[in-house]
């Protein structure tokens, strides 16, 4: 089986910080997607792949680089004019293609440039998040030499977030959890839903008593605590309220 500590075990085979920074980054990048950032999901790939380059070079060119950009790394894999070591010849030269097309998308996209028409989303983020579990689970094969069913559970421990926060039932977003708070579980909806929500939208989506949602809202929106906001009848979470609502998940999962 595999260990619980994945970087432990990858850093008995490859470089112990670019270990460490593979399975920080991919943690950052499954809690990201889970929480629904799009934006930050794509901005985690980009760091994911930069990480994964270096370690390809690594084990390709026997040279170790902490800063060698993605495209340096990868351009030794693809030039046929120099020696390479990787394991797998042919895995070398998937990675490149892998990684290149996570680092691409995050870069041409919308996430690193401000674009008129184009915004992070979804879709883009699950094939980032796809190919980021891709690229893990190939190193984990190649280097620690598990079975795929071991790799995969390893990668759905990663996250600290167990499933996601909020699931839809029959059209019914649910907050998964019971020990949130009125509040809390307002900060949640509003987290996951990118349009906004409104008083009857949250008073139908939190099985708690209307009341109580709607003193939430006074309170969440006043000036003490400025953790949403209302535009044209609808709330929106703001950069307060995305702190408070994230230590709280991280609390609830904390071991």
């Amino acid at each position: 089986m595999l260990p619980n500590d994945l970087s432990t075990a990858l850093a008995k085979e490859i470089d112990p910080t670019l270990a460490a920074q593979l399975i920080e980054e991919a943690r950052s990048l499954e809690e990201s997607f889970l929480l629904r950032r799009w934006k930050y999901t794509e901005l985690d790939g980009g760091r994911f792949a930069e990480v994964s380059a270096r370690i390809v070079y690594h084990a390709d060119s026997g040279n170790l680089s902490l800063t060698k950009s993605v495209d340096d790394c990868l351009k030794y894999v693809d030039n046929g004019q120099v020696a390479h070591n990787f394991p797998e010849k042919q895995a070398a030269i998937h990675f490149a293609k892998v990684i290149r097309s996570i680092y691409k998308l995050r870069s041409q996209r919308g996430a690193v440039h401000v674009s008129p028409t184009y915004t992070a989303n979804e879709i883009d983020s699950r094939l980032i998040i796809e190919s980021a579990r891709w690229v893990l689970a190939e190193f984990i094969r190649i280097f620690i030499k598990s079975k795929p069913e071991e790799v995969a559970s390893a990668i759905r421990n990663l996250a600290r977030f167990p499933q996601p926060l909020i699931r839809t039932y029959v059209d019914t977003p649910l907050l998964q959890s019971i020990s949130f708070t009125a509040e809390e579980e307002v900060l949640a909806h509003l987290l996951y839903a990118e349009e906004g929500l409104a008083t009857n939208d949250l008073t139908t989506r939190i099985p708690k008593d209307a009341s109580g949602i709607r003193r939430a809202l006074g309170k969440l929106s006043s000036g003490k605590y400025r953790q949403i906001v209302t535009r044209s009848s609808r709330w929106y979470i703001t950069d307060l309220g995305i702190n408070r609502i994230e230590e709280k998940i991280a609390n609830e999962v904390a071991p």
